[in-house]
């Protein structure tokens, strides 16, 4: 299984190529982030993972490592960047692909409520370093991700609003 480099949380703003994908969901900030840094939740909203394997469950600083299956595929990452309620991002340090040198995804968090209605923007960013064969399959990577993480936030939003609201 390939290593790849340890992506720092900036990579998420510097990378060569980049995937941005926001909702805006009608649930609290607080519950989102709690959905987002506990592990074991992930296999509830993200319909793409199968079992999540992590150290410690719930995130609390960088370092801290996980196990996944996404789409069949064992993935291993580590914590970059933990900032309750702001933003939780990882860098993807193995994976069975040839595609990426580097590569980190991560989900920054915002009020969006208005005129007395509790809202959260979601925003998901997946960072790469291509690899020569990976910059010729961006597009479809584009497009998997997009796929993969829209319907996934908005899923983590409609659990934060069924949470936020049940006594």
């Amino acid at each position: 299984m390939p290593k790849l480099e340890l992506a720092p949380p900036e990579f998420l703003d510097t990378a060569p190529f980049r995937v941005v994908t926001e909702v805006t969901v009608a649930a609290p900030i607080s519950r989102c982030w709690e959905l987002l840094a506990d592990q074991a939740s992930w296999v509830q909203w993200f319909d793409a993972m199968a079992w999540v394997e992590a150290t410690p469950w719930i995130w609390t600083e960088p370092g801290q490592k996980r196990r996944v299956s996404v789409n069949g595929l064992t993935v291993h990452e580590q914590a970059i960047s933990v900032e309750p309620e702001k933003e939780y991002a990882f860098s993807i340090v193995k994976w069975p692909l040839l595609n990426a040198v580097r590569a980190a995804e991560g989900v920054r968090l915002a009020d969006a409520s208005a005129d007395g209605e509790t809202a959260t923007r979601l925003t998901y960013i997946g960072a790469f370093e291509s690899t020569w064969l990976g910059g010729k399959l961006e597009g479809v990577l584009g497009k998997q991700l997009d796929g993969a993480w829209k319907p996934a936030l908005e899923q983590l939003g409609r659990m934060a609003n069924t949470a936020a609201v049940t006594p």
